[in-house]
């Protein structure tokens, strides 16, 4: 086999296997989310430490984020509120002319926005009802994972010395019998 065929190989090999893996990362993300989702109903629990077989320090943590609340903008509608109430702010743009609000404009308002217990949306300065604003529903929990400093490396180490067996983890499917 020629240097060129070895090298091809190796990535053949390396793509299959890491798409197998992506696979297997994401179904066992998706039960460690779910299972931290349900212990945070249940305990109030938000994060987790991380920890291999043989080692006592935390490689990493999954932690729970709670999804703010959203805001659905009718565009049309901003620019004509804008009309009316800060002139200033809205800016068109050619060749096909269309009104805009101004970016820091936007920013400002919307960054200011408070949702009233009755659902309706003000301007947090001047208490105005935001017509042209609804509240979205919130995206459901998720979850980040982030390495410890060196958890990474404890990983690759804890592969190499035999602690982890890739098999067991990754779970590949068996080969389809025809």
């Amino acid at each position: 086999m020629s240097a060129v065929q070895q090298q091809a190989m190796r990535a053949a090999v390396l793509k299959a296997l890491m798409d197998e893996v992506r696979k297997a990362y994401d179904a066992a993300r998706a039960d460690a989310d779910s299972s931290l989702v349900e212990l945070n109903g249940e305990l109030g629990v938000t994060t987790i430490e991380v920890r291999l077989p043989g080692y006592g320090a935390a490689v990493a943590q999954v932690t729970l984020t709670e999804p703010k609340t959203g805001f659905v903008v009718d565009e049309g509608k901003f620019v004509d509120w804008c009309r009316l109430e800060h002139p200033t702010e809205v800016q068109t743009t050619v060749p096909a002319p269309v009104d805009t609000v101004r970016p820091a404009f936007r920013k400002a308002l919307l960054g200011r926005m408070r949702v009233e217990r009755d659902g309706t949306v003000v301007d947090g300065e001047t208490g105005r009802v935001l017509d042209f604003v609804e509240v979205a529903e919130p995206p459901p929990p998720s979850t980040t994972l982030t390495f410890k400093k060196g958890g990474r490396e404890e990983v690759a180490a804890a592969y190499r010395d035999g602690r982890l067996a890739l098999p067991e983890l990754l779970a590949l499917p068996a080969a389809e019998q025809e």
